[in-house]
């Protein structure tokens, strides 16, 4: 390489990183100038007798993620998919929680399957009947549909999972790396039939899928397309959690690692009552998670 072709080259990682600086700078001046206009604006419907919508610790979030065929319904649809998430800023650590939709609960005064909470009263049934059930202090959430995860995971540009033996022996497909678009990550998050432990194995798929979509959102390259990501899915996502909140967060979460995301699924055991399955959430292992990850949301029981 001549000395000319060198300078050229010297220029141009000049120049690219002089871009990679400005957008970052450009991005933090944004979540900032978003915390400074709607921090004192947040507004919505208290969920709990005398509890106001708070975030306690500005350190961390805690709100349930919930996956429906059509978001803004407020009767007739049930969830399809249930998480707590509590993200903690300070330990950079990402906690989930999957609740399995048929796990047997107490829904508005009857027992019936979590997921039907949705159908009676929205995500504000939801919310209340997942309060009930583990007796923590929980205000926030974010519903998306579908279609909101297949937007969302094709403006990253895709997204990484590593298929294991026994789910790609399910879903009939090559174990190993996988490059997914948005339609493919949502089969793979969909797909019921074919394995052994039944919905847990469907559950195992969405936890990995969210490990890997939230390590794409955060890596350096793709933080400034975080603003893009939200607009392109706000059509088909209802949240109560603030712009400022959400980015925040995922800029204090830039270039997480797996190591530093947890998941775990409520524990039971699948069983048939009056002639419908439901899980059984096994009340002792329940509560011993909830008091290791929540204990700063309980509440008086």
């Amino acid at each position: 390489m001549n000395i000319k072709k060198r300078i050229i080259k010297a220029i141009l990682i000049i120049l690219m990183g002089l871009t990679v600086v400005f957008a970052i700078q450009l991005v933090r001046g944004f979540i900032g100038s978003q915390i400074i206009k709607d921090e004192n604006d947040f507004t919505g419907s208290d969920l709990g007798e005398g509890n106001e919508i708070e975030q306690k610790n500005k350190d961390e979030l805690l709100f349930v993620f919930a996956g429906v065929d059509a978001t803004g319904e407020k009767f007739g649809t049930r969830t399809d998919t249930l998480m707590l998430v509590l993200m903690n800023k300070e330990n950079k650590t990402i906690d989930i929680i999957s609740i399995p939709r048929d796990t047997r609960v107490n829904v508005d005064g009857n027992m019936d399957k979590i997921n039907a909470a949705h159908s009676y009263g929205g995500m504000d049934d939801t919310i209340k009947t997942i309060r009930n059930f583990l007796s923590i202090d929980l205000d926030y959430y974010a519903e998306v549909s579908f279609q909101a995860v297949e937007d969302g995971v094709d403006a990253l540009g895709g997204v990484d999972i590593n298929v294991p033996d026994q789910i790609a022996t399910a879903q009939n497909i090559e174990p190993g790396l996988h490059h997914f678009n948005g339609k493919q990550a949502l089969d793979y998050c969909r797909f019921r039939k074919g394995y052994a432990n039944a919905d847990l194995g469907r559950i195992s798929c969405q936890q990995d899928f969210v490990v890997q979509f939230i390590k794409n959102m955060t890596k350096l390259k793709n933080i400034i397309k975080i603003p893009g990501v939200i607009s392109k899915v706000s059509s088909n996502m209802d949240s109560n959690i603030s712009m400022s909140t959400i980015l925040s967060f995922a800029w204090a979460f830039k270039n997480i690692d797996d190591a530093q995301i947890n998941t775990q699924t409520i524990p039971g055991y699948p069983d048939m009552i009056d002639g419908i399955s439901y899980y059984i959430p096994d009340n002792e292992a329940t509560i011993d998670i909830r008091n290791k990850i929540l204990y700063n949301y309980l509440l008086e029981e």
